[in-house]
């Protein structure tokens, strides 16, 4: 099963990045519009950022214990959510440009 074929929010955060990129933004300013996008879900569950990045949702565990991923709310012991403001700030900060 393909996680990201069957995850509304990944469904929902890659047709905005489609509806952004068309609209001309790229890079750092593609992302920066995904994070005030108020179309999408305000928070995602590692299972979204999962499917929406492709990989495991253990992926996206190992980095939030490292300290390595988005800035998270841990609402209970094992209720995670992520702001949507920061995993699109974090994917932006990930971004590398290129010298033509």
């Amino acid at each position: 099963m393909d996680d990201t074929a069957s995850n509304a929010a990944a469904k929902a955060f890659n047709a905005r990045l489609s509806f952004w990129a068309a609209s001309g933004l790229s890079g750092a300013a593609l992302y920066e519009a995904l994070a005030t996008d108020e179309t999408l879900p305000a928070f995602f569950d590692p299972e979204d950022l999962a499917a929406i990045q492709g990989v495991k949702p253990s992926a996206i565990k190992k980095h939030r214990n490292r300290g390595t991923g988005p800035d998270f709310m841990r609402l209970t012991a094992k209720l995670v959510k992520y702001p949507r403001a920061d995993f699109c700030r974090h994917l932006a900060s990930k971004f590398v440009r290129r010298a033509a």
